[in-house]
């Protein structure tokens, strides 16, 4: 009896512990899934023997361009610390998470234990030497590092983010240009570089330096040939009117900033001239009097230093950094920003201590959307690009809805309203399953009448009754006499209806270092610095004065000063 409870008790001990060693020596492939940034993210996760030996994501509708980093580092990470619980990488940390997450719960549903441990990304303190040290990952930055690595120099790339592409990935894909290979033809409406010049003048007011616009204009052209020729890039939209030009000038890839981004990066990392550091945040330049001779970055904890012979800042801009918004842009203070999480404003105390020359004039790319955490037209954000009636927070029309998206932004700020209010009508079926989600969201209401949607928002019943009187006059008509818009039509006589908010948003800040045509940076006197050049978001001031005249343009001259700053600080740096 003792012998056999002796072995009941052994076996009893044996099954208990089965799951533990189950676990401990797991071998297999297992899915797991997780929420990221455009919906659900899937992953296979290879374990053998209880270590993780590969994670591959298996499904993900994330932004081309801007995720990609996120779902090629993580499984990267995951299988080099074996811990599903490693850093998300910066940029694009709802995908990171995603990946993190389902892999979690691979892990979970496989048994497998003790691979959860914290695990942070370290590095060492480290000292380069470099010809031309660039400083921003962007259009700007990649560009200028490419010309300056081909014409022999040895470069360094510091990019905060642990991606690339800036605020330049996230853009709808336009190059603003003339003369290019795609509308060199002279029988194509504003061909001429100062037709490009004049158009500039009149969106600014004048208030632009006509030297820096006119260099640029002159050379779109020809750096849009070189996007296409030297890097890959492919409009396939072809060319396009944007801002209020007909001149076709846009250069569109139908895909998104990502169809621009990625051919570029890919070319600079493949570059041998040219070391990429991501997740290296520059913390201060370098200098010996008015030459600047390195910088010093925090490099996940550890200190970086880079020596270079001439330095190119492109940092992007600053309207992500509330206190530069409240300081620069007043009238833009405390709009949320969809522009790149980068965009903090870096180069601003450096210029400052410097001395060097900035330009504001309290510009911003501004844009409508309905929720900022969002891409620009994704999901719900859709919605606010849909002409129909548009009215204030008193129930008022007060802009042609489609409206150029500046202007849009322009038209809100002079209006004072706090937020729009996009009204549809049952004809709008097609785009219902978005509308049920901003109701769902809280972005909008619906009902059954016009006029129970006006008390739902809070508008003023008798104001918005009259607006939507007259808009529909207005539709049956079949013309706009009060604010221009084409193909105006009247609402629908039967709900259901819907009001979708629209508010403000910024995607840019206008401003930062002052610079000439070869993309030195000026001092207050207007003498140039010898080593110190800048393109892109942070030298945008003497382009723009408060308005944006067109899409594109932000990455035209982006990558027309970006090539112009790596030609000439590798000239300087390799002639020592």
């Amino acid at each position: 009896m003792r012998r056999t409870l002796s072995i009941l008790i052994a076996l009893c001990l044996m099954i208990g512990a089965l799951p533990m060693a189950f676990a401990e020596g797991v071998s297999g492939t297992f899915e797991g899934e997780s929420g990221g940034f455009h919906g659900t993210v899937k992953v296979n996760v290879t374990l053998e023997d209880g270590a993780i030996t590969d994670v591959t994501v298996t499904e993900q509708g994330e932004t081309y361009g801007v995720s990609d980093w996120s779902l090629s580092e993580m499984p990267r990470r995951i299988v080099e610390h074996q811990s599903w619980n490693v850093d998300a990488t910066t940029g694009a940390t709802f995908s990171a998470n995603a990946v993190k997450y389902a892999v979690r719960k691979a892990i979970e549903a496989s048994g497998a234990e003790g691979l959860d441990a914290e695990v942070h990304e370290t590095a060492e303190d480290e000292t380069l030497d470099a010809d031309v040290l660039v400083i921003g990952g962007g259009i700007a930055g990649l560009v200028s590092a490419i010309e300056a690595a081909n014409a022999g120099a040895k470069v360094v790339v510091l990019e905060k983010l642990d991606r690339l592409g800036g605020s330049s990935v996230t853009s709808g894909g336009y190059v603003y240009g003339t003369g290019s290979q795609m509308n060199r033809d002279e029988s194509v409406d504003g061909y001429h570089p100062e037709d490009m010049v004049a158009y500039y003048n009149e969106r600014t007011g004048g208030d632009m330096d006509e030297t820096m616009v006119t260099y640029w204009a002159e050379h779109s052209g020809e750096s849009v040939d070189w996007l296409i020729d030297e890097m890959g890039v492919v409009f396939d939209a072809g060319v396009v009117a944007t801002g209020t030009s007909p001149a076709l000038r846009g250069h569109l890839a139908s895909q998104g900033g990502g169809a621009i981004m990625v051919p570029i990066w890919e070319k600079a990392l493949a570059n041998e001239n040219i070391t990429v550091i991501r997740h290296a945040a520059v913390t201060e330049l370098i200098s010996e009097g008015d030459v600047v001779t390195g910088a010093v970055a925090d490099h996940y904890g550890a200190t970086l230093t880079v020596n270079a012979k001439a330095v190119i800042v492109a940092t992007g801009g600053f309207d992500r950094n509330p206190e530069y918004m409240a300081k620069y842009v007043p009238n833009s203070d405390g709009v949320p920003s969809m522009s790149s999480c980068g965009n903090t404003g870096d180069e601003i105390p450096w210029a400052e201590k410097l001395g060097a020359s900035l330009v504001f004039k309290g510009g911003v790319m501004g844009m409508h959307t309905t929720d900022a955490s969002y891409t620009l037209t994704g999901g719900i954000n859709l919605l606010s690009f849909l002409p129909t009636l548009g009215v204030n927070d008193k129930g008022e029309r007060f802009m042609n809805e489609s409206l150029d998206y500046p202007l849009f932004y322009e038209a809100m700020d002079k209006n004072g309203t706090s937020c729009a209010w996009w009204i549809f009508d049952s004809s709008m079926a097609d785009y219902v399953p978005l509308m049920d989600m901003a109701v769902a969201r809280k972005q909008g209401f619906t009902a059954d009448t016009l006029e129970a949607l006006g008390e739902a928002v809070g508008l003023d019943a008798e104001t918005f009754a009259a607006t939507v009187a007259r808009y529909n006059e207005l539709g049956a008509k079949g013309e706009d006499e009060d604010f221009g818009r084409a193909g105006i039509a009247p609402l629908a006589e039967e709900g259901p209806y819907y009001a979708i908010k629209v508010i403000r948003s910024t995607v840019a800040g206008f401003g930062g270092f002052e610079i000439n045509t070869d993309a030195q940076v000026l001092k207050e006197d207007k003498t140039a610095f010898p080593n110190l050049f800048a393109a892109g978001e942070c030298a945008s001031g003497q382009f723009f004065a408060t308005v944006y005249p067109a899409s594109g343009s932000m990455l035209s001259i982006s990558t027309t000063y970006g090539r112009v700053a790596g030609q000439n600080a590798a000239a300087l740096a390799l002639a020592e």
